[in-house]
């Protein structure tokens, strides 16, 4: 399902490949699986829209070109929820 690398996919193909899904568990490593389920369960829509499409863009600007907000600004919320899904993780493995 991978496009050329300079080829930008859409929200819903992203979102379709971090898509949490149980029957999974024995095909990934625990921490990906991990992270899957606290993207799909702990983050609310707009910052699992937002982590989604920076893991798919991987760049500060080219995110914040697309929803329209300068580049700081998304920098700021990606770094809080990398911080929130980092928390959750470590929450869960006691």
């Amino acid at each position: 399902m991978r496009k050329a690398r300079n080829e930008v996919r859409t929200y819903k193909d992203i979102r379709q490949d971090y898509t949490f899904d149980p029957s999974v568990f024995n095909d990934e490593p625990e921490r990906l699986r991990r992270v899957k389920e606290i993207i799909a369960t702990d983050l609310t829509e707009v910052e699992r829209t937002i982590i989604l499409l920076y893991i798919d863009c991987q760049s500060y600007r080219k995110l914040g070109k697309r929803l329209g907000l300068s580049h700081m600004t998304v920098r700021r919320e990606v770094i809080r929820i990398k911080e929130k899904i980092l928390k959750k993780y470590n929450e869960r493995l006691f």
